[in-house]
């Protein structure tokens, strides 16, 4: 560690990876029995027991092609733990015709990252994570899922053995409002931080406008952060 972590600027000098941690065996919509994985990401050399943490949800369209080890998922998750946090990426069940049966995508992709968050909890003491510390965030398809997570959980109280949910991050993935809604937004939301380019042309950006208007409607703390003329996934805009 290179100076006392305040958690914004950096403050160690490498990570230390475990990769394809098995937290969940469930059946995919095809009928076959898959493994899901997740990678942690551990500031290196640091001992201390109350570390905040962060699960991270890949983009990806909901179909196969990408994983927890997507390029923008790893940079950002290794950036995290650079500054002290402990980061997760997670895998989740995915499909090829993903739109046949959205709300089905939508359930199974919550219901792993849900499986996630419970598995972290179990795993809190041997990360050296506080329990109470745990933000959600995603890209894209990850970040829909993000906020799909975040609505279950507050309209039904955290899942027995999951942490609760103190923060989300939302990177260009806010759900169509007619259609990509698990449960509703309200009050119970986690504050929340929305990244969005005007230009994205896959995800528009007027659905991170309009969950931040409906979070502010209900009194949840909120930051929208639009990028004029950037695109979707705008990772040169990242630094």
């Amino acid at each position: 560690m290179t100076e006392q972590s305040n958690l914004v600027n950096r403050a160690y000098d490498a990570v230390d990876r475990r990769d394809d941690l098995v937290f969940r065996t469930v059946t995919d919509h095809a009928g076959e029995r898959v493994d899901l994985r997740l990678d942690v990401y551990l500031p290196a050399e640091d001992d201390r027991a109350d570390r905040p943490a962060i699960l991270w949800i890949h983009g990806g369209g909901f179909r196969p092609g990408n994983d927890k080890q997507q390029g923008y998922i790893v940079r950002i998750a290794t950036e995290f733990a650079l500054r002290g946090y402990v980061c997760f990426s997670c895998d989740y069940r995915v499909r090829e015709d993903p739109f046949s049966d959205l709300a089905g995508t939508l359930r199974d992709a919550a219901d792993d990252c849900r499986a996630a968050l419970i598995w972290i909890g179990a795993h809190a003491e041997e990360f050296g994570i506080r329990a109470d510390r745990v933000v959600v965030g995603g890209g894209s398809a990850g970040g829909m899922t993000a906020v799909n997570l975040c609505a279950l959980e507050a309209a039904s109280g955290p899942s027995e053995g999951a942490p609760a949910i103190t923060a989300l991050v939302d990177l260009w993935g806010s759900p169509d409002p007619s259609s990509g809604y698990l449960m509703p937004v309200d009050g119970r939301f986690p504050p929340t931080v929305i990244v969005h380019g005007t230009a994205d042309q896959l995800v528009p950006h007027e659905n991170s406008v309009e969950l931040a208007v409906t979070l502010e409607r209900h009194g949840v703390r909120n930051e929208l952060i639009l990028i004029p003329g950037a695109p979707h996934t705008p990772v040169a805009h990242m630094d």
